[in-house]
């Protein structure tokens, strides 16, 4: 009992970590603006920031695939929540370009580092009961960010960035809450594997042996899913508060980002539900068909309101269940250590660290419209990606 006491508390607050992560990706897009103002500097440079905390958030998805394996992750979780609150409380007083990239570098860093501790354990805790934690889990992300426009709102104009000490606050109580969790937090009912067997393929059942080289193309392919999918999905979600903005007013943009991720996050609430009665190949079609037809509704109608509401909201319902659902249907395959959460946690930083960067530097050239234009390209290219993953294989191999 004490055991499963202790895993429901761990699993809370690793779902707390992801709200606050969620809150902290959902405030970047309102604040862009501002904080351009702040240092003096355009939108097209501003959006440098983007990069340079992917850049360290890099570095800490290689340090956290490593040390995940081998330190006490809670302990370490705390340290890293404890930096992220530290870099967020003086964000508002950083006065030059310069001082702004420098902060953020150790930022990206910190929450790299809860992001594959916290996937990791979340992975070790529930193990092959998994799948509906991981969706819950990324659900928590969504609703994170859909309370980030409204925090921002809640401050006075020209005080936006405000809502950064607010958020250091949360990341204290996070680390607390990390120093009292015991480091060993294991379901009862799991299946644990140690030494060399964690390295080995998850046995599928009827699964005919798969070579080394099988197992590259699928890592290959799942971590290019993940590169090409969070590059939309960050890309989109950090410049859609300025891609209304720069055509409507702040208002409008403040609602509609806000709705575009109430969307997300009850697409991945529902995902979690889906997760049970479809699988993993069914749910990722429908998200790919779907986040492309509103994307490119976007591109061909993106000075309609109307449209843009329906297509910001439909964006987020449908790639909500994806990253999750890419994640579960490789863990079907093999056991996801630290070391290859950390690798698909690098895939997932390298694209929102070279595609919102992209849109940036697009947007005074190519107008509003490079938003949706490269938000679908990605998602036509992440689902040919998935297709390789999922289709390609017999089905009895890629689905337990």
């Amino acid at each position: 009992m004490l055991a499963r006491r202790t895993v429901i508390l761990a699993t809370a607050v690793y779902f707390a970590t992801y709200i606050l992560i969620g809150a902290l990706g959902g405030a970047v897009g309102p604040t862009l603006g501002p904080f351009a103002a702040q240092v003096g500097v355009g939108l097209s440079t501003i959006g440098v920031i983007l990069t340079t905390r992917s850049l360290g958030y890099l570095a800490g998805a290689l340090a956290g695939s490593r040390l995940a394996d081998q330190i006490r992750i809670h302990r370490g979780l705390a340290g890293a929540a404890l930096l992220a609150g530290a870099v967020l409380a003086t964000l508002p007083w950083a006065r030059s370009l310069g001082l702004l990239v420098v902060l953020v570098v150790p930022l990206g860093f910190a929450t790299a580092g809860l992001d594959v501790g916290v996937s990791t354990m979340l992975l070790r805790a529930h193990r092959d009961r998994a799948a509906p934690f991981i969706s819950a889990l990324h659900f928590c992300y969504g609703a994170g960010g859909l309370a980030a426009p409204f925090l921002v709102a809640a401050f006075a104009a020209g005080k936006e960035t405000s809502v950064y000490p607010l958020l250091t606050i949360g990341f204290a109580l996070l680390a607390l809450a990390y120093f009292v969790l015991p480091e060993a937090v294991e379901s009862s009912t799991a299946t644990v594997r140690k030494g060399p067997a964690a390295e080995a393929p998850v046995p599928t059942p009827g699964a005919r042996a798969r070579s080394p080289e099988r197992w590259r193309d699928s890592f290959l392919a799942a971590t290019t899913v993940i590169l090409l999918y969070v590059g939309a999905e960050i890309g989109f979600a950090s410049w859609l508060y300025e891609f209304v903005n720069l055509q409507f007013a702040a208002a409008t943009a403040t609602a509609i980002t806000g709705a575009f991720w109430a969307a997300f996050s009850l697409s991945r609430l529902g995902a979690v539900f889906a997760s049970r009665r479809f699988s993993p190949r069914q749910i990722l079609a429908a998200a790919f068909a779907g986040g492309l037809a509103f994307a490119l509704l976007l591109v061909f109608s993106s000075h309609a309101l109307a449209v843009v509401w329906i297509g910001a909201v439909g964006v987020g319902v449908a790639v909500g269940p994806i990253y999750p659902n890419v994640v579960t249907a490789y863990s079907h395959r093999f056991e996801l250590s630290g070391r290859r959460f950390g690798a698909i946690a690098v895939a997932s930083c390298t694209g929102s660290m070279v595609f919102p960067w992209l849109i940036g530097r697009l947007l005074d050239v190519g107008g509003t419209i490079v938003v949706p234009a490269i938000t679908a390209g990605l998602l036509a290219a992440a689902a040919g990606a998935a297709w390789a993953l999922l289709w390609r294989t017999p089905r009895r191999q890629s689905e337990r």
